[in-house]
């Protein structure tokens, strides 16, 4: 779980009182409250979760290719520090990121959309990324 996940979560549970009540904010201590982005808590949330799960994903795929997180970076291009970034979910990374990432560990991308009700699902795999580039 990332930091700022973590932060948000915090938050959530410090609001909440045994009894059930919500403690307003201002009683807070200072260091429990952080920023809000744009789209408010949830969306923080939201955003936090699908980054740490897109991370362990990323970081699952890379010790199943037994390299290691060194390797995966002077591949791609990376520092080890961004790589790390990324697969501690601190980075929530583009689809195209998502992919360049999922080719040099020999991986195909495909994106699911799943209906909440009924219907059929959606499945589009996306190209490599050496292919999207013209290589």
């Amino acid at each position: 779980m990332n930091e700022r996940l973590k932060a948000k979560m915090e938050l959530a549970a410090s609001l909440l009182n045994i009894d059930g009540s919500v403690t307003p904010a201002e009683q807070l201590p200072a260091e429990l409250l952080v920023q809000e982005g744009k789209g408010g808590l949830e969306t923080d949330l939201q955003e936090a979760l699908i980054a740490d799960s897109v991370a362990h994903a990323l970081k699952l795929a890379r010790e199943q290719t037994h390299l290691t997180a060194k390797e995966l970076a002077e591949r791609r291009g990376l520092s080890k520090g961004r790589l790390s970034k990324i697969e501690n979910g601190a980075l929530n990374p583009t689809v195209g990121t998502l992919a360049e990432h999922a080719d040099a560990l020999g991986y195909d991308v495909t994106v699911v959309l799943t209906p909440r009700n009924h219907g059929k699902p959606i499945e589009v795999e996306l190209p490599f990324a050496a292919a999207a580039q013209g290589q």
